[in-house]
């Protein structure tokens, strides 16, 4: 976003604002190093640790590797922030965490918004994340303040570059992300992918996932949207299949019982979709949980777990 050295020397007195502080994050080392974690300038290469993100008194960021044992709450908590944050700055629920990947991290409490595009302004970002009941102005103020932008940026409309990342303060994205379609489960019985067909006797491509439960397990949507389907489908048996807004689709096979109709409108994790059965082609009592895209591709459900 700002670039220039002198801006950059600015920041810096902001970022730490005394030689005490700095000191008390990292003794002997120099303000301009923990610069470069500012939102107003990309990150370097290594990562802070958590103890800086809490005592330094401006917005800054970084990627965190996952290590065993950790989990989105406990991040939140080492950075200073909170489990929504980190949520709607990764467009992702963290409902699985995998051990060695990265999240984005920072300090703040809201939305660090990645600049798709050159040519992005203030005013349209702060449009398109303005929530119910804030006004416009105070918003555009609030965000011209906390990173550091010039105070003409109000009225010049400033734009961004594509990569720029912009501190929306106060702000969370409401994830409208697939979830696990039962409450509870041991153990997946068949992954997506080429299988040998215990029935058929033969490989054959397997389009989702086996969950075996007990008959009469509840299973619930696993996004939100409307039911297309309810009833018998060849070898998935008694099966429901909801349609969400972004054109994809859930399929729910073998069940016991169906609980919902076609034209349902059905709630993430709340509505009672059916129970587990082993109806259709099957071998015991299992839920075949299916995600299919727009373009009627089936993908790998597991993997779709916590996103979109």
């Amino acid at each position: 976003m700002i670039r220039t050295r002198w801006k950059l020397a600015a920041i810096a007195g902001t970022l730490l604002g005394t030689a005490a502080i700095s000191a008390a994050v990292a003794p002997g080392v120099s303000p301009l190093y923990y610069a470069r974690f500012s939102v107003l300038t990309p990150p370097g290469p290594r990562e802070p640790s958590p103890e800086v993100f809490r005592k330094v008194p401006r917005l800054i960021h970084a990627r965190h590797k996952v290590l065993k044992g950790e989990d989105v709450r406990s991040i939140a908590s080492a950075y200073g922030t909170d489990v929504r944050s980190l949520q709607s700055t990764n467009s992702n629920e963290f409902i699985f965490m995998s051990r060695g990947g990265y999240i984005r991290v920072h300090n703040g409490k809201g939305l660090l918004y990645e600049v798709s595009r050159n040519g992005e302004t203030l005013d349209g970002i702060a449009r398109r994340y303005l929530g119910k009941g804030r006004d416009l102005k105070a918003f555009k103020a609030d965000i011209v303040e906390d990173n550091g932008l010039p105070p003409s940026s109000v009225i010049v409309n400033y734009r961004f570059s594509k990569g720029d990342r912009v501190y929306l303060p106060a702000v969370y994205v409401d994830l409208d992300t697939y979830r696990m379609p039962l409450r509870n489960f041991g153990r997946i019985s068949s992954r997506f992918g080429t299988r040998y067909h215990p029935v058929l006797k033969r490989k054959i491509f397997h389009k989702g996932c086996d969950i075996p439960m007990p008959i009469g397990t509840p299973v619930y949507p696993s996004r939100s949207g409307t039911v297309t389907f309810s009833g018998w489908k060849g070898g998935y048996g008694n099966t429901v299949e909801v349609r969400h807004k972004d054109g994809s689709m859930c399929r729910y096979g073998h069940l016991s019982r169906l609980n919902v109709s076609a034209g349902d409108t059905v709630q993430k994790s709340k509505t009672l979709l059916g129970k587990v059965g082993s109806t259709g082609m099957s071998t015991g009592p299992h839920l075949h949980f299916e995600i299919i895209t727009p373009s009627g591709k089936s993908v790998n459900p597991l993997a779709k777990i916590g996103r979109k």
